[in-house]
């Protein structure tokens, strides 16, 4: 074994004595082995599948939804979509309330987190409203808690989008039949209120039958009226011929008197003449001349009555016969007319009144029809923006990405051309730094000082100073990737703890990749160094989200100094100082002093070795010879 130690020993120094000594030939070196080992390790993140450990995933998931009513039935859809994921068991899933769910992001206990909002419900069953709201269900992410952890959740987050949609649109089909249904209802009501208007247009019919019948009866009594106008025609046809015979009559009886006036006027006017030729006595009505005298007169007015148009009597004759005429025509047309109309008449109002009862009939059956429509109408889905719900219909449901520390920000809108942000800034410090210390090493010498005095001090002594040397600049080189962090963003709310984080940061990255130097030389100890740190990043939680890691990585990650830098780092950042941070602390300072005591206790052990050797006569005589 000894043999085999010392052999590797006199390779590796071989193969250091024959390294370049020029700085810029140690660069070159170091990119040589460097970059092919990093690009490497960039193809295999590439190759590895982290969706295998999905199940180990730890993934909060709240509600906040309050449900609404639909077709008289209480809802929570928030509910059962909340159900439907933790029973899938496609990750680690944590009921929680939507201020852990935040909360425990941000303090690294998830993944990532879901929260469906208050109104989701209300907004799913918005989309036949006028207005409809697209229902929305948030995902957090930080990607202090791994820069992949988006990548890693999206894949889970569309399955359960499209999980999620085909669940909304199935309410939304049955939304749309419930309407439909309703619809249909109020359809039948109005058929019913069709049949109904339909029997009282039948009886509306039949009432104008009988309406037409009374018309027929009216036409009937209009051809008895006929036959009554002729028999007061010939009523007054006689009364007419009566009134004419009495008008000869009337001329006769004229005549007669005109000649008895003539008569007279001969035989009285002489002789009154003669025997009052002053006239006196026949204003003496019982004298003979006053009675010859009326006679006379008597005479005269009767022949005037008689015979003279103007004269009351046969102005009356002659009136009453033209009057009797007209009250023939007249009378008789009214009388028989007048009842063959009543009759026709009430025939027609017997009518109507079936009619207004078909009506009556018809309006119930039209304001049925009326009704069950408004009311089908009322049920069925009215959709007024017929963009918006459409646009719902194709999308369900929207999930609201948010990053609470996002590492990349899109540029001017093009997802192609992205930039880092701030949520890179502890990745950047604590993979920054332990990169550069391994760098570091492979261009300067991690043991420095003169190895004089006792065994323990010329063990100690190159390695604290070295250590001091590479611990400043490896401060230097934590400070340098911070200062580029804050550039791109990142701000922790306490700087001045941050600063003391990142010193012990750099100081362990630098002591850690001594560690690697010291014991197995340069070269081979920088390969080993590069190898722990790629090693480190599948572990350590900035890349990968917990859960992820790969077996044969899982037990770098309790062993890692860079887990323990990064949680220290994103504790700070968010100034939480709990049992975590300080575990944090205490577990670097540990491992950086467990470092610096394996490189002593390695050195001691070398320069006890070295010296026996030297006290060995071959080796004395190997150095003579030489």
């Amino acid at each position: 074994m000894a043999a085999t130690s010392s052999s590797l020993r006199d390779h590796v120094g071989s193969v250091l004595r024959a390294a370049p000594a020029s700085k810029w030939a140690r660069a070159l070196l170091v990119l040589v082995l460097v970059v092919p080992t990093l690009a490497s390790a960039v193809y295999m993140w590439i190759m590895w599948d982290p969706e295998v450990y999905l199940k180990h995933i730890p993934v909060a998931v709240a509600t906040e939804d309050v449900g609404a009513v639909s077709d008289g039935k209480a809802q929570n859809m928030g509910a059962e979509i909340l159900d439907n994921l933790v029973s899938s068991g496609d990750l680690q899933f944590h009921r929680v309330d939507s201020a852990e769910a935040v909360r425990g992001l941000r303090e690294s206990r998830y993944a990532f987190s879901v929260v469906i909002p208050a109104d989701f419900t209300r907004n799913v069953l918005s989309v036949t409203d006028p207005t409809p709201h697209p229902a929305r269900i948030t995902v957090w992410y930080n990607d202090f808690n791994g820069t992949l952890g988006p990548a890693v959740a999206n894949s889970v987050v569309a399955e359960a989008q499209s999980k999620i949609a085909a669940t909304i649109g199935k309410q939304y089909a049955a939304q749309i039949l419930v309407g439909v249904n309703s619809l249909g209802s109020g359809l039948g009501d109005a058929s019913q209120g069709a049949t109904q208007l339909a029997q009282g247009t039948t009886q509306l019919s039949d009432g104008f039958g009988q309406f037409s019948t009374g018309l027929g009866q009216a036409a009937t009594g209009a051809a008895q009226l006929s036959a009554g106008a002729g028999q007061l025609h010939t009523g007054t046809a006689q009364l007419a011929d009566g009134a004419n015979q009495l008008v000869a009559g009337t001329d006769q009886l004229g005549t007669g008197a005109a000649q008895i006036r003539d008569g007279l006027d001969q035989v009285l006017t002489p002789l009154l003449a003669t025997l009052d030729p002053t006239g006196q006595s026949a204003s003496d009505p019982d004298s003979i001349i006053g009675q010859l005298t009326q006679l006379r007169d008597g005479t005269r007015e009767l022949a005037r009555q008689l015979t003279d148009p103007k004269a009351d009597y046969r102005a009356g004759v002659l009136a009453l016969a033209d009057g009797g005429n007209q009250l023939r025509d007249g009378a008789a047309q009214l009388d028989t007319g007048a009842g063959e109309l009543s009759t026709g008449l009430q025939q027609l109002v017997d009518g109507s009144r079936e009619i207004g009862t078909g009506v009556s009939q018809l309006g119930d059956g039209a304001g049925q029809l009326d009704t069950g429509l408004r009311d089908g109408a009322a049920a069925a889905p009215h959709i007024a923006d017929t963009n918006a719900s459409a646009d719902m219909f194709a999308q369900p449901v929207t999930m609201d990405i948010r990053n609470q520390e996002p590492s990349q920000l899109v540029h001017d809108g093009d997802r192609a051309h992205k930039v880092l942000a701030g949520g890179a800034g502890p990745i950047i410090v604590v993979m920054g730094s332990f990169l550069a210390a391994i760098v570091l090493w492979m261009l300067l010498s991690p043991l420095r000082g003169q190895s004089a005095g006792s065994p323990w001090r010329r063990a100690a002594r190159p390695v604290l100073c070295g250590a001091i040397v590479g611990g400043l600049c490896g401060i230097a080189l934590a400070a340098a990737a911070a200062a580029y962090a804050w550039s791109i963003g990142w701000s922790p709310q306490n700087w001045p703890a941050m600063a003391a984080v990142i010193v012990l940061v750099g100081i362990s990255a630098v002591v850690t990749a001594q560690l690697f130097v010291v014991l197995f030389g340069r070269v081979a100890g920088s390969i080993a160094a590069f190898a722990f740190f790629m090693f480190q990043t599948f572990a350590f939680g900035g890349v990968f989200p917990a859960g992820t890691t790969p077996l044969p990585f899982q037990p770098f990650k309790d062993i890692a100094p860079m887990t323990f830098a990064r949680r220290a780092i994103i504790r700070a950042d968010i100034s939480l100082y709990d049992t975590m941070f300080w575990v944090s602390i205490v577990v670097l300072a540990l491992m950086t002093a467990l470092a610096l005591a394996a490189m002593i206790g390695v050195r001691y052990l070398r320069t006890t070795d070295l010296r026996v050797r030297n006290s060995s006569p071959i080796h004395s005589r190997s150095v003579q010879r030489v």
